[in-house]
Order: C-alpha cells, then sequence, then structure tokens
C-alpha cells in the first residue's frame, strides 16, 4: 500500500516542519509549500495529493484565493481541503466550512488533527 500523499501550504516554517514530522510518523508522505505559487508549480507536475492542509491567511496568495484557482480546475477541485488557521470568528469559520471539508483552529492538537486527516482521506 502506498502512502497518502498530504499537502501543506503555510507561510510559516514552524508550522510545515511540525506538520510534516507529525503526519510522516502517522504513515503518510507529508510535503510542504510556502505558498500558493510553489503548490501550483507541483500540481502541473501532476503530482496530485489526497488532501491539502490550507492555512487561510498567507502574505502573497491566501488560502481562500489557491481553494478558488484549484475549484476552477477539473483535474484538481475534488482534492479535499482542511483550513488551518487562527482566525477564529463565525464567519471564518463557515466559510472554512462550506469551501473546505474541515476546519482546525491553531494551535491545533495533535491527537485531534491526525483523527480529521484520517476521516478526511478515509483511509
Amino acid at each position: 500500500m502506498t502512502s497518502k500523499k498530504i499537502v501543506i501550504i503555510d507561510d510559516d516554517p514552524d508550522i510545515r516542519l511540525s506538520l510534516e514530522q507529525i503526519l510522516n510518523s502517522k504513515g503518510y508522505n507529508a510535503i510542504s509549500f510556502e505558498d500558493g505559487f510553489d503548490f501550483f508549480k507541483y500540481l502541473k507536475n501532476g503530482d496530485i495529493p489526497n488532501l491539502i492542509l490550507l492555512d487561510v491567511m498567507m502574505p502573497v496568495m491566501s488560502g481562500w484565493e489557491i481553494q478558488r484557482k484549484l475549484k476552477e480546475n477539473p483535474k484538481w477541485n475534488k482534492i479535499p481541503i482542511i483550513f488551518i488557521t487562527c482566525r477564529t470568528t463565525d464567519t471564518a469559520k463557515e466559510m472554512g466550512k462550506r469551501y473546505g471539508i474541515d476546519y482546525i483552529e491553531k494551535p491545533f492538537d495533535i491527537e485531534d488533527l491526525t483523527r480529521r486527516v484520517k476521516i478526511a482521506i478515509i483511509e
């Protein structure tokens, strides 16, 4: 069985490293990107992940913009997205659940995050 590919997109290097280490230790193949531009280069090479963990607030391209670009492309519009953010407003939560399959607030609990990832990937 090949491990499921999970992409992490977050501008915070500590979050990216932590999530990669957590997910790789659980048997996933996790890789991360600092912004949407490098991520879209990855996708254009034909590498389609099983799940995306996506920060909402990023300086160059927001998570909402990345999500919108993904939905515009039929090759990518079925990739499940879990938004991960420190935004805790009701509006942000509603948008996260409307445009992704889940919404996780930072700081996150490791066990809760891995449980949600497992559910999202449906192993």
